[in-house]
């Protein structure tokens, strides 16, 4: 590994080229860097890195605080011909570095589970495996009608707990949206309400909707609770509504009857599943 000449330091807007180049290079069919780089250049905490070899770019990594003070670590990008000279494990340690500064003890990240490369440089840093999750997708057609279904936005942090904290056995203690395992926690629901992402109808039934980044893509249920067939109509008449293409839900493996619902209601399976990985600081 010829590392000696990296150098790793906050992304700037003059760096906007380079860093869309390098995720181009390196994720040539998955890419939303350049949707998302105002984004997390405005980040109050964390830090959006770009690595650089000899002065050239070659790798890219997003250090995220979330709502209960963890750390989310997400889109590390290597230009394919600078792999296998240290950079992933280099951003990795600024993942650390960062941590230490801001007195963060928990980073967590994910991957596909066929994605071996991902996991074991994770495994590398002492990461472990919390969580697995399927994903299914439902795509819009215009078809499905615009109706309210008497779900209203919750604006109390308290009653959001009250609501959300109950389903956290049965989602693994997570929330998804956008492939981002938030932890539930009442600070996320704090969190949650002041985004105006979780809903309910006064009968019980909740659901967390929304999403973090490019909502005309896609539309996120993050977890739902009560009547699975209310929460479902709900959320596809709420996501055709605001004009996103599909519809995404991620949920435990274990989830059987979850499955089933989603399957019953016209959602598809992704191709392969997604792990949660946790490391301590």
């Amino acid at each position: 590994m010829m590392t000696e000449n990296l150098v790793i330091r906050p992304i700037t807007e003059e760096d906007r080229a380079a860093v869309i180049s390098v995720e181009g290079k390196s994720m040539p069919h998955w890419r939303y860097v350049e949707r998302v780089f105002d984004q997390f250049m405005s980040h109050p905490t964390g830090e959006f890195s770009i690595a650089e070899l000899d002065g050239q770019p070659v790798g890219i990594a997003k250090f995220t605080t979330m709502p209960e003070g963890s750390a989310w670590v997400e889109t590390l990008r290597v230009d394919p011909a600078f792999q296998g000279r240290g950079i992933g494990k280099s951003l990795y340690k600024r993942f650390f570095d960062i941590a230490n500064e801001q007195g963060v003890d928990t980073l967590r990240m994910y991957t596909g589970m066929q994605n071996k490369v991902s996991r074991g440089l994770a495994e590398h840093f002492g990461f472990t495996l919390e969580a697995s999750f399927y994903g299914a997708n439902f795509q819009f057609d215009g078809s499905h009608p615009n109706k309210s279904h008497g779900f209203k936005p919750v604006t109390d942090q308290t009653t959001a707990a009250d609501l959300l904290m109950p389903l956290s056995d049965e989602w693994n203690g997570f929330m998804v949206m956008n492939r981002t395992f938030y932890r539930l926690t009442s600070e996320l629901c704090g969190y949650l309400v002041d985004h105006g992402r979780v809903f309910a109808d006064g009968a019980g039934n909740v659901v967390a909707f929304g999403a973090r980044f490019m909502p005309d893509v896609s539309q996120h249920i993050g977890l739902f609770g009560g009547d699975a067939e209310a929460c479902l109509s709900f959320a596809k008449a709420e996501g055709q509504a605001r004009g996103a293409q599909s519809l995404a839900c991620l949920f435990p493996i274990a989830a059987t009857e979850t499955r089933a619902v989603l399957q019953n209601a016209g959602f598809e399976e992704t191709p392969a599943g997604f792990i949660v990985m946790k490391g301590m600081v």
